[in-house]
């Protein structure tokens, strides 16, 4: 019973890196000894990737040489067979490289590894294999600010699609076509556009102006100046993160509370949202603290919480 679990299992391991040979073929390129084993057709070893994709799937038929060859079939003494040829694809003659060290060469062909613009190698890295698939992307200077340590995922992540502007508020819906009301659900005096949920609006606002207020800061009035704002508002790290988590959570719940009006006539008070901010960053900055062994008791982002708020 054994043996026959691990020969299932070796089965679906072999099933699944058969499945990734599309994605890891464009990463193998072959250094030529001998020519006996590496593909004429079907691997990199010029450099420029299979020579099947150069001619397409006709290639084979045209230059005369089978699909099944290796590179050392491909040889007539010491030259090309193909560039004895009158094949029409002179492309291929143009790429070949020199021969001569492959004649009477005793080396097997190696297999190597090549990212992006890096030499090929005989060592695989994981790390260089993911960013070759999975490219960064422009860095922007915000980053910061919605990605932070300590941050609360759901905050962040709502904090990222506002940032990006991509909020399904009524100024975007109306840009869809959809007839609806302008105005803010929240306030009922202005346009409902992210710029005036966060914070122009008299609501949110109070919610985030009463946090800053009781801080002694000053933020920007527009929500992107505001975000570059508070990665530098304080070079104090606990007060720091704090503005942080005061900000998503801020945005999170007024954006939930936004959702709510429109289903329901009846607002909830700035002051209920605010109670429920300071629960929320309680019970998020104690643990921290608590995990914080050689940073002095006074210090201590709990601590710097209670130096501001009840």
């Amino acid at each position: 019973m054994e043996c026959e679990c691990e020969y299932f299992i070796r089965e679906e391991l072999y099933n699944i890196l058969c499945k990734l040979r599309d994605i890891a073929r464009p990463f193998l390129f072959c250094e030529i000894g001998s020519g006996e084993t590496t593909s004429f057709w079907y691997d990199n070893w010029t450099g420029l990737g299979p020579l099947i994709h150069l001619t397409g799937p006709t290639g084979p038929q045209v230059v005369g040489l089978p699909s099944q060859s290796v590179v050392k079939d491909a040889l007539r003494g010491n030259t090309w067979w193909l560039s004895l040829s009158r094949s029409r694809i002179s492309l291929i003659k143009n790429i070949l490289p020199d021969c001569g060290s492959m004649v009477d060469c005793e080396q097997d062909d190696v297999y190597l590894w090549k990212q992006d613009h890096h030499p090929p190698s005989n060592i695989f890295s994981a790390a260089k294999t993911w960013l070759a698939l999975h490219p960064c992307g422009v860095p922007v200077s915000w980053h910061k600010s919605v990605w932070f340590k300590d941050r609360i995922p759901k905050h962040a992540f709502i904090s990222w699609v506002v940032t990006w502007n991509r909020l399904h508020a009524r100024y975007r819906l109306r840009s869809w076509g959809l007839g609806i009301p302008p105005d803010c659900v929240l306030c009922n005096g202005h346009h409902e556009s992210r710029d005036h949920l966060f914070f122009e609006c008299s609501y949110s606002q109070a919610v985030w102006g009463h946090f800053t207020a009781r801080m002694h800061l000053t933020p920007p009035p527009l929500f992107m100046t505001c975000l570059l704002w508070i990665n530098s508002a304080t070079r104090d790290k606990s007060l720091a993160l704090i503005i942080k988590l005061l900000f998503q959570a801020s945005i999170y719940l007024v954006w939930k509370e936004r959702n709510l009006c429109i289903h329901s006539p009846n607002l909830t008070p700035s002051s209920v949202l605010i109670k429920e901010i300071k629960q929320i960053l309680r019970a998020r900055l104690d643990p921290l603290s608590r995990n914080q062994l050689h940073v002095s008791l006074g210090s201590s982002p709990l601590a710097t919480w209670f130096r501001f708020f009840d």
